[in-house]
């Protein structure tokens, strides 16, 4: 390589870079934070929490085993459905037809075992069918797409509505309705329904908590080592001064958990917590220090205006986040216009008109310097009261649908969403610049977040808000607390190194799932036990049965797959070269036909599955069953973090996508809403997990 080599040699062999070298994107060494913040899936990831926590927070039932497991049922199939998607798009190409052809497995698994040769045939003999044509109706596909070089918008167009066609006529000829029934009455549909499309009812059991308590816990330590092994030096030996720390702080976090099990006061909740969160901010700071260099120099710079300023927007924010509700009755289900006096109605209209015209002001101003004619400025004053207009009747409108306890709760999340962002963002500046600073902006982060959670809990009489919301902002403050505290003492790593990153990506996944798996043995072991079923009904308790079904499976299963497929082999890198640059790709030998062949096939395949999953669930499918989820399908990808370009995404970003078009629909359904609200609400989500996706990933970049 060129350039004069500044990199310090480190234990391990590391891959060592240049100063030149560095700003090259695409070898230019990265913490794993920067890793997660340019990965296509963030954007998802972040709109799922922030959906989880709106229903969660707005619907009695949602987020409970029940409620959990009927979302997921939901969706596996679009899951499915949007890792074929997903891939096919990442390799620059659409499928119109991959809704339709759910549709028509199902329609071909019920006519093949209802009605083939006048009797119909077993139900396996119909799916292996089903299997077979759609394999080669993605193999048509394909070669029509490279044979012709119509767009595949086209091509699958014309597929999606001759499917659709022969399905009405062929279901109304055969079963004289637009339906296929009695579908769980077939020979062989009971064994290939236990095999394919199995339902499970697990009971809880003595040690389900424990278990889940101990799998998260060493999921969580797991996961902190293996962040440490990216981002800091190792050392060559132990610290043991690093040990004892750890030892100590574990011995304290397990005494005030411990405490915490015993105690209901508040005062002692608050006491015990607060020992609790420092044993965990010393356990990881110990552990760091035992296996990694600490810092050596301090940064003392004087801190830019840009970091105080945005400390000082913070603190505001995170003052009104905490005085907000207190002019607004929690209880008020009044429209926020009929609950206000007509003076401040008309404020409101005043100050959102006069909002609209100043964007649009700012936004025509260099327009306005260039041009100065009469006709020009009549124009833009025109557009000006125009935007001024649309964004007032915009704004009544939203007050005149929303209640007054949502202001207040929107209003309250929103500032502390604000308060968080520019906390953040003043550390990361400070960070750069001086090092006391940066830990006492985290510090006060820290403390802000720990005030709000308690601001919470006297705010709200709800228990899931009083115990969830409450838990999960103590361990964020802890979590920034650590974090802050780690960069404050330890010195990060500025060079690759082989060894360790691989170690650190092992340790991060492994940690993520024994945190998963205990997370799945505390939802899916909910049911109670007959004995104590019994028991419940003697006592007018309602018994409702939590069922996880083998479709959830096979989505995890596939999403797995497509992931190995995309990142660990051959394939996954010509599917990435395809979509980016078609004729560049096969210049370098890649077999561009084949690749996208295969793509249409794959989509093809899931789609059949999905289909064929969703005629043993019901048992009864109709004729056009599958027109439009295409839509849903894309829009699961898109939200994942695929661009529609070709040659850059993820399918787990896109069964990220899918579980938060699910979350939409059970979370309405369960908060009482219009059903029909879903449509706007996953049109926001789409937006947002685009902006999210592209604002990080160019602050990414730009952090090198």
């Amino acid at each position: 390589m060129g350039g004069n080599m500044t990199a310090t040699a480190e234990v391990g062999a590391p891959l060592e870079t240049s100063d030149a070298d560095r700003t090259d994107e695409r070898i230019a060494h990265r913490g794993p934070v920067q890793r997660w913040l340019i990965s296509p899936e963030i954007g998802a990831l972040a709109g799922a929490v922030i959906v989880w926590a709106f229903f969660w927070g707005n619907g009695k039932t949602f987020g409970n085993a029940g409620s959990t497991l009927n979302w997921l049922d939901v969706a596996a199939p679009t899951g499915i459905m949007a890792v074929g998607v997903a891939l096919l798009m990442i390799g620059g190409e659409f499928d119109l037809s991959s809704g339709t052809m759910t549709g028509a497995s199902a329609i071909m698994v019920g006519l093949f075992s209802g009605h083939f040769m006048g009797e119909g045939v077993n139900i396996g003999w119909a799916i292996g069918a089903a299997f077979l044509t759609a394999i080669a109706i993605g193999w048509f596909n394909g070669t029509m797409v490279n044979k012709t070089g119509l767009p595949s918008f086209i091509v699958t167009l014309a597929t999606f509505f001759v499917l659709q066609g022969v399905m009405l006529v062929i279901t109304r000829r055969l079963a004289l309705k637009v339906q296929v029934e009695g579908i769980d009455e077939r020979k062989g549909y009971g064994f290939f329904k236990s095999w394919i499309a199995h339902e499970w009812t697990p009971e809880e059991f003595d040690l389900r908590d424990n278990v889940y308590v101990t799998l998260v816990a060493v999921g969580v330590l797991v996961f902190v080592v293996g962040l440490c092994e990216q981002a800091y030096r190792r050392r060559s030996g132990f610290n043991l001064t690093g040990v004892a720390m750890f030892v100590v702080g574990v011995a304290v976090a397990l005494f005030a958990f411990s405490s915490l099990l015993h105690t209901d006061g508040v005062n002692d909740n608050v006491i015990h917590g607060t020992i609790g969160g420092l044993g965990l901010v010393m356990a990881v700071v110990g552990l760091a220090r035992s296996r990694w260099h600490g810092r050596t120099q301090r940064l003392t710079e004087a801190l830019p205006s840009a970091a105080l300023t945005r400390l000082g927007i913070g603190v505001a924010a995170f003052v009104l986040a905490l005085l907000v509700p207190l002019p607004f009755d929690r209880g008020n289900g009044l429209p926020i216009l009929t609950w206000a006096k007509p003076g401040i109605r008309t404020l409101i209209a005043v100050a959102a008109a006069a909002l609209g015209i100043t964007l649009s002001v700012r936004a025509l101003l260099p327009s306005l310097r260039s041009r100065r004619s009469p006709m020009d400025l009549l124009k833009n004053l025109t557009s000006s009261a125009y935007a001024g207009l649309v964004v007032m009747c915009g704004v009544l409108a939203v007050l005149q649908l929303s209640t007054v306890q949502a202001l207040r709760a929107v209003a309250m999340m929103l500032l502390g969403g604000v308060a968080a962002t520019m906390f953040m963002s003043a550390r990361g500046i400070a960070g750069k610049h001086n090092t006391k600073w940066q830990l006492i902006i985290g510090v006060l982060m820290s403390a802000a977040v720990v005030a709000m959670a308690l601001r919470v809990r006297a705010d709200s009489d709800a228990v899931k808000f009083r115990t969830g919301m409450v838990g999960a902002l103590v361990l964020g403050a802890v979590a920034i607390l650590a974090n802050t505290v780690l960069e404050y003492v330890m010195d990060k790593r500025t060079v690759g190194h082989s060894k360790a990153d691989k170690l650190g990506r092992r340790l991060q996944f492994a940690g993520v799932l024994l945190a998963v798996t205990g997370q799945v043995i505390r939802l899916i072991y909910t049911n109670p036990t007959a004995e104590r079923a019994a028991q419940m009904k003697a006592d007018g308790i309602p018994v409702a049965q939590a069922v996880l079904r083998q479709t959830v499976v096979w989505w995890i299963l596939i999403t797995l797959l497509g992931t190995l497929v995309l990142t660990k082999s051959k394939w996954g890198n010509w599917i990435f070269a395809v979509g980016g640059n078609r004729d560049a790709a096969r210049a370098i030998g890649v077999p561009a036909n084949k690749v996208k062949v295969g793509l249409f096939m794959t989509v093809s395949v899931l789609g059949c599955l999905a289909g064929t999953l969703v005629a043993l669930r019901y048992g009864t499918v109709q004729a056009n069953y599958g027109v439009g989820l295409e839509f849903e399908f894309i829009i699961a990808a898109v939200i994942g973090g695929n661009l529609l370009t070709g040659g850059y995404g993820s399918v787990v970003g896109a069964s990220i996508g899918a579980s938060i078009m699910a979350m939409s629909g059970n979370g309405i359904q369960v908060t009482g809403w219009d059903y029909n609200g879903r449509f706007a609400f996953l049109g926001g989500v789409l937006l947002l997990a685009v902006l999210v996706n592209n604002y990080t990933r160019k602050k990414a970049l730009q952090a090198r």
